[in-house]
């Protein structure tokens, strides 16, 4: 063997090494996952209510529990929030379009609808349980808050309403008031014995807005007690390996596994599980773009989780420190600057002394002033919105409203006054550097301590 053939050898056996070692470490983790099996009573299956950001998140997360309702003589209806419009790659990929138009843009928005509705309609689901409410891709998160009562506009259609002429509001302005006026309507008028929507702790912006706009219309429901199984789509090199594999479960990225969250595996009859795969190939913008990624998603289980609300204590001298943790935020997850322990959030602890709100944040490494700390918070009162609450800690003040900020080794304390009456928060912390987004927690509910 010559020395040429003989390097093309090693390089073979080193990537050979290196799949087998994927492979292992995958069926490893299948084996060692401490995740429960679901089998829900089919009393919720009457009628379930499933939310999903993009068209096709649907089918990735549901098309088991969708099915399974029909089995069971149910109902399905399945939101969609945006129609995926602003997905640029997608537009010039299928379209041999380099620099896409607005006009462009909208025309994704349409054809991935009708994916959706063939997707939907194959799983069982009927087209007038398809609603479509048109607001903007890749802009849920800034509706979310910064652009609560006032108009955003479109990355894509460039558009601050929407361009689509099936919206369920038409010509519906684009802010996020205007979300929780569409879904309060249709929660109502539905009144679902289950809804399906993402987990707080999704990467995806859109997904995790999603879980915020939900979350909040039913605690102004006062629906927040109904059944709801949360889902995940986008995690950071997940759901591994790639591509199809049926015979695998979907069980949860490994850095959710300790984070409050209680997961179940949802399991599929095998005809089911070679429907969904069928139904995701409908998806064929999509499939032109991440075929392997949506195949992913068609194994024997689907993956639901149940996150609690929790409490805001009072303080007392008695409790431990941990005794106030209310968010667990995995390690290692910032967006960016990955390795920089001073940003990347482990926890969140909370809890309130006299009129005074007190909140830490905890880092994996020791926090340092010139970095900002962030606390987002919506203050209720009998399941109305009172306030919100933004603070801005950096170079050891606190930049933008009343309050005290200490840092102590990996703790941030900022304590802040509350001179109003509340009976729950809706809590988030995040970090910044150079006013990019390094780390965010998922969002929380926390009832008030009588």
């Amino acid at each position: 063997m010559n020395k040429k053939m003989k390097y093309i050898a090693i390089i073979i056996l080193i990537l050979f090494v290196a799949f087998a070692g994927l492979e292992l470490k995958t069926y490893n983790y299948e084996s060692k996952t401490p995740v429960k099996k679901l089998y829900p009573t089919p009393q919720i299956y009457q009628r379930v209510l499933v939310f999903a950001p993009h068209p096709d998140d649907e089918t990735l997360a549901s098309a088991g529990l969708i099915q399974d309702t029909m089995r069971y003589g149910g109902e399905v209806k399945v939101v969609i929030i945006t129609n995926g419009d602003s997905f640029k790659r997608a537009v010039i990929e299928n379209y041999d379009i380099p620099f896409p138009t607005p006009h462009d843009f909208l025309r994704l928005g349409y054809d991935r609808q009708k994916e959706t509705l063939s997707a939907l309609k194959y799983l069982g689901v009927k087209g007038k349980n398809i609603i479509f409410l048109g607001y903007p891709d890749k802009g849920l998160a800034p509706l979310w808050w910064k652009y609560w009562n006032v108009p955003y506009k479109s990355f894509g259609t460039k558009t601050a309403i929407s361009p689509y002429d099936n919206s369920y509001t038409l010509k519906v302005e684009y802010k996020g008031e205007n979300i929780i006026k569409d879904l309060t309507k249709i929660i109502k008028e539905y009144d679902p014995t289950l809804i399906v929507y993402p987990h707080p702790n999704e990467l995806h912006p859109d997904h995790w807005a999603t879980n915020s706009f939900v979350k909040y219309t039913l605690y102004l429901l006062k629906k927040e007690n109904l059944p709801q199984f949360l889902y995940i789509v986008h995690r950071t090199d997940w759901p591994l390996p790639f591509g199809k594999h049926p015979q695998l479960n979907l069980n949860p990225p490994q850095n959710l596994l300790k984070t409050g969250t209680e997961w179940h595996l949802y399991p599929l009859a095998k005809t089911d599980i070679d429907k969904k795969g069928e139904a995701i190939m409908m998806y064929k913008t999509q499939i032109k773009v991440m075929k392997d990624f949506l195949l992913a998603f068609d194994r024997k289980t689907e993956l639901y989780g149940f996150y609690e609300d929790g409490i805001l204590k009072k303080y007392n001298k008695n409790r431990k420190f941990d005794d106030y943790k209310v968010i667990i935020d995995p390690e290692y997850d910032n967006f960016r600057d990955y390795e920089n322990g001073s940003v990347d959030i482990t926890g969140v602890y909370a809890y309130m002394q006299n009129n005074n709100l007190h909140v830490a944040i905890k880092c994996r490494q020791p926090a340092k002033p010139l970095y900002e700390y962030n606390l987002y918070g919506i203050l209720f009162k009998g399941h109305k919105e009172i306030t919100r609450i933004n603070v801005k800690a950096t170079n050891g003040k606190i930049v933008n409203r009343k309050g005290d900020v200490n840092i102590k080794n990996r703790i941030v304390h900022i304590t802040i006054p509350i001179n109003i009456d509340f009976d729950a928060i809706y809590l988030s912390a995040t970090t910044t550097s150079n006013k990019y987004l390094i780390d965010k927690t998922a969002w929380r509910l926390l009832k008030k301590e009588k």
